[in-house]
């Protein structure tokens, strides 16, 4: 591991998140997501800038994902006894969204960030082309393919 900016990495990200070791995780990701995208052939410019962008979104993304449970849990508190689903139901769909937070794990980051505006978030596909700078056509493919990535899920 290049070792250059992991104090400063964690520093920041120590402050940020008020966790030392929750920081320490952050980078570690980074630092795995930057150089499993970088090469010999494809070298960073400017690795610093990167690690730092690809923390900041893993900070967003587990914020996003609380969040989303968050909602999950509080619409759950609201039922009562008798509505509430059964406890073997509440394990299967913990176990279906582990494994699909684990199959957006592996998505290109394109087609992840894609699939969760227009799926998650709700986003139209013009919207989420026009906050991610792509073409429409561009974003209908990603969609495509995450829904078909998804559905490989549905089948394992």
């Amino acid at each position: 591991m290049d070792a250059r900016h992991y104090s400063e990495l964690v520093n920041f990200f120590a402050r940020f998140l008020n966790d030392r070791e929750a920081a320490r995780e952050v980078v570690q990701e980074s630092y795995a997501r930057v150089f499993a995208g970088v090469s010999p052939a494809r070298p960073a410019r400017n690795l610093r800038a990167l690690l730092f962008r690809a923390g900041k979104n893993i900070v967003i993304d587990g914020a996003r994902r609380r969040q989303a449970e968050q909602v999950m849990l509080d619409t759950l508190t609201m039922m009562t006894a008798r509505e509430a689903p059964s406890t073997e139901y509440l394990v299967q769909v913990r176990q279906q969204l582990q494994a699909l937070l684990s199959r957006l794990g592996v998505m290109p980051r394109k087609r992840r960030e894609v699939f969760v505006l227009v799926r998650i978030y709700g986003f139209s596909h013009q919207e989420a082309a026009s906050h991610l700078g792509l073409s429409l056509a561009s974003i209908e493919k990603h969609v495509v393919r995450a829904v078909l990535d998804c559905l490989d899920l549905a089948n394992a």
